[in-house]
């Protein structure tokens, strides 16, 4: 099945985050944190249940090179992957409202 993706609108307040965090740092960081997260979303598409489930239906996968987890949910019937957040590791998804 091809599965559609589609962020919760916290998702876009993650990633503005991160990027002005990375830029500040060094441009170059900012755009392969945008790469990274392609590349991730590439995965999830190719193996949506392949990921760990880490509570309810929310699985997670870790991004590469930098400390984010990309929280998603499968939603079967419709087709999709819905992006619910993308949290910094050190972050408590408990404290961070997924819904």
């Amino acid at each position: 099945m091809n599965f559609s993706f589609v962020n919760r609108p916290k998702v876009k307040n993650d990633i503005v985050k991160a990027i002005g965090y990375y830029s500040e740092i060094d441009p170059k960081l900012s755009k392969q944190f945008l790469y990274r997260i392609r590349e991730a979303k590439n995965r999830i598409a190719q193996s949506p249940k392949g990921f760990q489930i880490k509570y309810k239906e929310v699985r997670t996968i870790l991004l590469n090179q930098f400390p984010y987890h990309i929280h998603y949910m499968i939603k079967s019937p419709k087709g999709q992957i819905v992006i619910l957040a993308i949290i910094h590791t050190h972050q408590n998804p408990q404290d961070y409202s997924m819904r």
